[in-house]
């Protein structure tokens, strides 16, 4: 599905004023407190008054009314009926034959959980219950305004899976807020970043939280090397010799002598069990596991290699891998994955 909008809203004081258009199943809004995050999904779902044009597949639903527009919505609280069953929630005011139940109750697996009170129900199962509900409705798009964000960290990582499998087997397309850049980059295909009501910037999520995190001087890539250019073994690349120790071969051309800093996200780090023979990737190290941690539903394993690393990988590789601590790995990485900042 095509997402087209070009909106302006102004209430209280707050001006807003979003235009972008992508085609990703998923697409992730993000932005500091106060920044119109939850003011652009409330007038993309008719709760606010705005001028523009609201455009699913080409159909502009901007003039209708919000129980006309096809538009889903999740809040940050499941506000579920505590009287009424997980079952009679996700039925309540569904229109008959629109989605299959059962179906919805299989992928987010609250079958076992249909005749238990909603207020006997645990956070993670509230908010699956109140997934389903608004997948009842078969919503041409299905807002979410950070539904995993009162729920603690490995509750939360429990939980997204079940975003993305609604992603990947309804098919369903989603706007997630969120101030986790983690269920950013784990979900999203595309990305929104707001500033004071305004777009400042929109594309690949990694691309987006980049100049989030450049505009605060931080960097969202876990990986940060200082060195020292050693050589230019050939035109557009460059060898480092890190401060912490071993050398890298980087995409740039940054003059020899010169201190730079080489950054590279975690993601971008490939392990192997054993040393891969031909391969493209410029960089093949060994390396010692030192520690493990779950990050919304991915392992980010921390490596001693000649310098310190971190590579992040899926559960279901981890295990595959065979990853602990201890464990000895080869950490692969792609010159032009690493950024070399003078």
């Amino acid at each position: 599905m095509r997402i087209e909008l070009d909106l302006r809203s102004r209430a209280g004081g707050f001006a807003l004023a979003v235009r972008a258009a992508w085609d990703e199943r998923v697409a992730a809004v993000f932005g500091p407190s106060g920044s119109g995050k939850s003011t652009l999904l409330e007038a993309i779902a008719g709760l606010r008054p705005a001028e523009g044009r609201i455009a699913l597949d080409g159909i502009d639903v901007s003039g209708l009314p919000p129980q006309r527009r096809g538009v889903g919505w999740v809040p940050q609280e499941s506000s579920l009926f505590p009287h009424l069953t997980a079952g009679e929630n996700v039925l309540f005011g569904a229109p008959p034959s629109r989605r299959d139940a059962r179906r919805v109750a299989d992928i987010l697996e609250i079958g076992a959980l249909w005749e238990r009170p909603a207020a006997q129900l645990s956070g993670g199962e509230r908010q699956r219950v109140a997934l389903a509900r608004a997948l009842m409705s078969a919503p041409r798009l299905l807002l979410l305004d950070e539904p995993l964000a009162a729920l603690d960290l490995p509750l939360r990582a429990r939980v997204l899976p079940y975003l993305a499998r609604v992603r990947d087997e309804l098919g369903t397309p989603m706007l997630h807020v969120s101030h986790d850049p983690h269920e950013l980059l784990g979900l999203a295909g595309f990305a929104l970043r707001l500033e004071a009501g305004a777009l400042v910037a929109a594309g690949d999520p990694r691309d987006v939280l980049w100049s989030a995190a450049a505009a605060a001087g931080l960097s969202p890539r876990e990986n940060r090397l200082a060195g020292t250019v050693a050589s230019r073994p050939d035109a557009g690349l460059i060898e480092v010799a890190l401060d912490a120790g071993g050398t890298l071969l980087v995409a740039g051309e940054t003059a020899m002598g010169a201190r730079v800093l080489v950054e590279f996200r975690a993601e971008d780090v490939l392990l192997a069990a054993d040393r891969p023979g031909a391969i493209s990737a410029q960089n093949i190290l060994a390396a010692t596991v030192a520690g493990l941690e779950i990050r919304g539903g991915t392992l980010l394993a921390k490596l001693e290699a000649p310098m310190p690393l971190c590579a992040q990988v899926t559960a279901r590789a981890g295990a595959a891998l065979g990853l602990r601590e201890g464990a000895r790995v080869f950490a692969v990485i792609k010159a032009h994955s690493c950024r070399a900042l003078a």
